[in-house]
């Protein structure tokens, strides 16, 4: 699996909120954030590409699969969560994220665009680079708390939960309402108290 990123400072609109610890919600003017893009079906590489031009910084969560047509297989990155790529930058400079082709809006409650808190980026980001398996999941906020205590996914938090007789760590983006697991030993992870 490859992460797939552009590197560059800031983006969005003077949209004005809270959330001084970066918790996620409403953005703080001036603080570098990590927002959710919105894009069109099937752009998101596209709109990446735009983006780092831009000198945006950007995050396109990819994992593999294997597409099969009807005289071939073939193994190809598609992005963990379609439709969307996130996006480091300050709230200031959202306008030139939402004036790059293909991008939809940035996630927000409609009037104001939210940040995604940067644990929830980071724990997709470090998935994605680790050696192991990625899968998509439907949103979950189910299952045992746990931080992972040892491999390549060390000190890694999220929920335990047993699917197809393995354990999985779930990490999920709640502003997306969408989960990604990847296969963990329980002896590498310790239950966290709530």
């Amino acid at each position: 699996m490859e992460m797939q990123t552009v590197d560059a400072p800031g983006i969005v609109s003077g949209h004005q909120a809270a959330h001084a610890d970066n918790s996620g919600g409403e953005s703080v003017p001036g603080r570098v954030e990590w927002f959710a893009v919105y894009t069109r079906s099937r752009h998101e590489k596209a709109v990446r590409n735009s983006l780092q031009q831009k000198v945006v910084e950007g995050f396109l969560p990819v994992h593999d699969v294997l597409s099969r047509w009807k005289d071939r297989r073939k193994w190809v990155q598609k992005p963990l969560f379609p439709g969307y790529l996130f996006v480091h930058v300050a709230p200031f400079d959202l306008e030139k994220v939402r004036s790059t082709h293909g991008v939809v809006d940035i996630v927000g409650d409609g009037e104001v665009p939210i940040s995604v808190p940067a644990e929830q980026v980071e724990g997709i980001r470090r998935m994605i680079e680790a050696p192991v398996k990625v899968d998509p999941l439907p949103y979950m906020r189910t299952g045992k708390p746990v931080r992972v205590k040892t491999g390549p996914l060390i000190g890694l938090e999220g929920f335990v939960v047993e699917q197809k007789g393995s354990c999985r760590l779930v990490v999920s983006i709640d502003l997306l309402g969408r989960s990604v697991a990847a296969e963990v030993d329980m002896e590498c992870v310790e239950v966290l108290d709530n």
